[in-house]
């Protein structure tokens, strides 16, 4: 017997030892001098797309997109990829990100600035989300079937999933804190 398994979706998670500080600051600036956008956020504060060539970015982009290669073997396409958009999100108590997808780029990716104890998780949803009425759920011990994969909004944490997974960011449920974080899309040639 041969058992296929065609649909695996990969979601990366990584730990960045990046210095936080200037994108914290860069954050807070932007917030206080350019108007937010409305796209999928419900409440808070989001950034325009920004200027990739930002210094205060620079390290971020360089750690993404080193990280990236450095694991693209689990990935159906190969590098190379380069961040193509970038934006900074600001969630201050109840706001959050609507369920969403990246269109036109290949993978999508969130890093956490700032993420105090009880920020909010970020979803991602099975694909299949319509008919998991099929299958037993897991009750947490095999994902593979559970309506939302929750991945914990954590300092320094990176993840990167395929830019058509639908995922929402839970309310920020910290009454004094904000979650920080920096959005992006990453492309590459897949001719």
């Amino acid at each position: 017997m041969i058992v296929h398994e065609p649909w695996h979706i990969p979601i990366l998670e990584f730990d960045l030892d990046i210095d936080n500080t200037e994108l914290l600051k860069f954050a807070l600036d932007q917030e206080a001098s350019v108007p937010s956008v409305s796209k999928s956020n419900g409440g808070g504060y989001q950034t325009p797309f920004l200027d990739l060539q930002e210094p205060a970015l620079l390290d971020l982009i360089q750690s993404i997109e080193h990280q990236f290669v450095e694991h693209a073997e689990a990935l159906i396409f190969p590098p190379p990829y380069t961040i193509t958009t970038m934006w900074c999100n600001i969630n201050y108590y109840k706001d959050f990100n609507w369920p969403h997808r990246h269109p036109l780029s290949t993978f999508s990716g969130v890093y956490y600035v700032q993420a105090p104890e009880n920020c909010g998780r970020i979803q991602l949803e099975h694909p299949s989300l319509d008919i998991l009425h099929h299958y037993p759920r897991s009750n947490g011990v095999d994902a593979t079937h559970d309506a939302a994969f929750n991945c914990a909004a954590l300092e320094r944490r990176l993840y990167i999933f395929p830019s058509w997974l639908k995922h929402c960011v839970e309310p920020n449920m910290n009454k004094n804190e904000k979650r920080i974080s920096f959005s992006f899309n990453l492309s590459g040639d897949i001719s």
